[in-house]
């Protein structure tokens, strides 16, 4: 039976919960990580893998860097609106795992007033975040393109002068909201990537409400493939030192490796972690584990999914 958008806060939060307990709890028998021979370099960043959890699923870094113990090379915080940075749990070797920090004003805001604002999140949370995601609301609406433009250099260049007086690297992501299936939305990709920014995060969403129903409209395997499809479009819009994310949809090995051979450089998973459990990432990852057992023994209680 569909769970309806009522019930999905309970859902999620039960499963934000039970991915907190397991990410303290020892990985199920018989599997080590395999060490890659390098680190995945994007955006000037070292990524154990190319596999992340998106913003949305931890709002608050709770579950934060020890997101690591899952499987995730990343995760990203938010959306958050606060003036002070988030308490981001866990972090260290061996999981390293990079927490990006997805930034947010209610749209409510003028232009010019939610990008100070968006100054003034991206200052607050610079140290604490390995990377930071922006969506402007102005992105999104029939904004003039005078005034989006003034706007987006505003904020790559307050980016610029924050590394160039700290001393520190923090690349900022700008995510784009398309509908899975169409490319009618692209029409702003060829400009953001004229832009010189450090990533663009393509994002695959069928809108609100989102049920357990529009979850599975993704087994669709020639949705998948349209989807694929459409990165490689963008793929071919952008340059090559501009970082390709995406989320929306994946929830298998196949699907992760389709959307990496599309030309994405990471990958971010939430609904599945929702309604598949928190070994989502071990299920997706499995061919870069290795098993010392053909056969994974059950341990019902803490991997129940297996």
């Amino acid at each position: 039976m569909d769970r309806s958008e009522s019930q999905l806060p309970d859902v999620r939060r039960r499963a934000f919960e039970n991915a907190c307990r397991q990410a303290l709890t020892d990985w199920p028998p018989g599997i080590t990580a395999r060490a890659p021979e390098r680190p995945v370099t994007c955006m000037g960043l070292s990524f154990s893998n190319r596999l992340g959890i998106a913003a949305g699923f931890d709002r608050t870094g709770k579950l934060g860097k020890n997101a690591g113990a899952l499987g995730f090379g990343s995760i990203e915080i938010g959306s958050w609106q606060r003036s002070v940075p988030p308490q981001i749990a866990g972090g260290g070797p061996p999981r390293m795992t990079l927490a990006g920090i997805r930034l947010a004003v209610p749209e409510t805001e003028t232009p010019e007033r939610e990008t100070d604002r968006l100054k003034g999140l991206i200052e607050a949370c610079w140290w604490s975040a390995d990377y930071l995601t922006l969506a402007p609301n102005w992105l999104k609406t029939a904004t003039a393109f005078p005034k989006l433009h003034a706007n987006l250099v505003a904020l790559i260049e307050f980016r610029r002068q924050l590394a160039q007086l700290t001393g520190k690297h923090c690349p900022i992501v700008f995510k784009l909201r398309l509908t899975p299936g169409s490319t009618d939305d692209l029409g702003l990709l060829p400009y953001l990537a004229s832009m010189g920014l450090d990533g663009i995060l393509i994002c695959f969403d069928f809108g609100k409400p989102f049920t357990e129903k529009s979850f599975r409209r993704w087994d669709c395997q020639k949705l998948q493939a349209s989807v694929c499809h459409t990165l490689e479009l963008c793929r071919k819009r952008m340059p090559a030192d501009t970082a390709l994310l995406t989320n929306g949809g994946v929830q298998s090995s196949r699907q992760y490796r389709d959307r990496l051979n599309a030309g994405a450089d990471l990958v971010q998973v939430h609904n599945a972690l929702v309604f598949k459990g928190a070994d989502a990432g071990y299920r997706i990852l499995q061919p870069y584990l290795r098993v010392t057992n053909r056969r994974i023994p059950a341990t019902p209680e803490k991997f129940s999914s297996w």
